[in-house]
């Protein structure tokens, strides 16, 4: 067996394969970053909005007699959830490219807008 190797082609760390994709833009890593931490943060931002929520005036009368509550429907709540998740994963899941692509960019802005709805109604569950 032989390991010849061709002179006219260097391997190293900066050469890539013939067939591999160009290496993305720095945009493009940091919206995919930004996206990341986006949709990672928004469990413990919701726990934060949850425990605000019980510290207002109404949350024990809320809590404890089902009095004074909002009156925002459960499925509300899952239409937010899942227009975020929808988001995160096409921001996620979307080629690199050199620009990024625009509706990379319009998932991000959709993430982030549908998450911030999403904590307001949690901030303003116990009315």
């Amino acid at each position: 067996m032989s390991t010849e190797h061709s002179a006219s082609v260097p391997d190293g760390p900066d050469r890539a394969p013939a067939g591999a994709a160009p290496a993305p833009s720095a945009e493009a890593v940091r919206l995919r970053t930004r996206s990341l931490w986006a949709g990672l943060l928004l469990v413990p931002a919701t726990v934060l909005a949850g425990i605000l929520a019980l510290a207002s005036e109404n949350a024990a009368r809320c809590v404890g007699y089902r009095v004074g509550c909002s009156t925002t429907p459960s499925w509300f709540y899952l239409a937010t959830l899942a227009v975020a998740a929808a988001a995160w994963i096409h921001t996620l899941c979307t080629p690199d490219t050199t620009p990024p692509a625009a509706s990379r960019k319009a998932a991000f802005w959709t993430l982030i807008g549908a998450e911030c709805v999403f904590l307001l109604l949690v901030l303003t569950s116990t009315g």
